[in-house]
């Protein structure tokens, strides 16, 4: 019996990226020899046309699964979710918007049938210049401070082995960011560079905010070193006290004149509180970070799962709104 590849598709409001997407993600896979494939699309609780459209593509090809979720729970929480659910014994998450071509797919697949468990796109370029530099700004900062090490340019777009995957769930994390998570593994891996074109549709649904947000949790999750940067400038708010009590102890020792004022004390006042303020905040995050392992909350609450039908799997499970066993990201 021929390998299975499952290709796992997060999507939010994507009514108008879907159709195409999963025609070239056929025609692509259609020139790979000896495999067969799946598509599970990840609902992460999308409007009313994506969900027709969903149900229309798996009419036309019953190789095309879905998951809708009850609401929305995120990208890393839809990512997660695929991941539960896929059965293939190769893995590929990409995005629905075709920024992740499809055509690179037997790309991929080549590098897994040459024994990588690990298979990483990076983006050469990225459309926008704000975003490609917030994105190469963020990956020089979190490899200078992480404990881990991500390429420049590693999104969410990569094949993992089911050695990969079977080890990615078996991590007791509870808020996952799998592209750091991916990397912690250290499974042989290789890379792919490609071009990221522009959204087909639409309107990206990720924000700086939410990219902020990602980018905490995953410096929180996979580095100790802030928690060492507040011990750092707690020190050198205590080195900048002494010194400018000395000076003042030496200047009256000489017989300086010392005009009295506010200036000085106002300005020792907000550098310490500022230096309070950034170490609390500091802690807060961790704090928050271990709240969230121990809520145990899932990562993600199913209303529908329709799986994908292959001759390995013909008959579709009973369908079951397993609630998954990830805690969920946000507070």
């Amino acid at each position: 019996m021929p390998d299975l590849v499952s290709i796992i598709v997060p999507c939010y409001n994507e009514a108008a990226c879907l159709p195409v997407l999963l025609e070239r993600v056929e025609k692509a896979m259609a020139t790979v020899a000896d495999l067969e494939y799946e598509i599970l699309v990840i609902d992460d609780g999308s409007d009313e046309p994506t969900v027709r459209v969903l149900q229309q593509c798996r009419a036309q090809n019953p190789r095309i699964g879905f998951l809708r979720f009850v609401r929305n729970f995120g990208h890393q929480g839809a990512l997660t979710a695929g991941l539960e659910h896929a059965r293939g014994d190769a893995v590929i998450m990409m995005d629905a918007d075709l920024q992740h071509p499809p055509e690179l797919l037997p790309e991929l697949l080549r590098q897994w049938r040459a024994g990588y468990d690990v298979v990483q796109a990076l983006r050469r370029t990225q459309p926008g210049l704000g975003k490609s530099l917030l994105s190469h700004g963020f990956y020089l900062f979190f490899n200078r401070i992480s404990e881990v090490q991500l390429q420049d340019g590693a999104a969410d777009f990569r094949l993992l082995s089911r050695r990969a995957v079977d080890s990615l769930l078996g991590l007791p994390e509870q808020s996952r960011f799998l592209r750091g998570l991916v990397a912690w593994l250290g499974l042989p891996c290789t890379t792919i560079r490609f071009d990221a074109p522009p959204r087909l549709a639409g309107r990206s649904s990720y924000s700086f905010r939410k990219m902020l947000l990602l980018a905490v949790e995953g410096l929180v999750a996979l580095s100790s070193k802030p928690l060492h940067l507040a011990l750092y400038l707690a020190g050198m708010g205590l080195l900048t006290a002494f010194l400018y009590t000395t000076f003042v102890l030496v200047q009256r020792s000489r017989g300086v004149p010392m005009i009295p004022g506010w200036t000085s004390t106002v300005f020792l006042i907000l550098i310490m509180g500022s230096i309070n303020l950034f170490c609390t905040g500091i802690l807060g995050m961790y704090l928050r970070a271990v709240l969230v392992e121990l809520r145990k909350r899932p990562s993600y609450l199913v209303s529908q799962y329709e799986p994908p039908l292959t001759s390995r799997h013909p008959a579709a499970p009973p369908r079951t709104a397993d609630p998954g066993h990830r805690a969920a990201s946000q507070p």
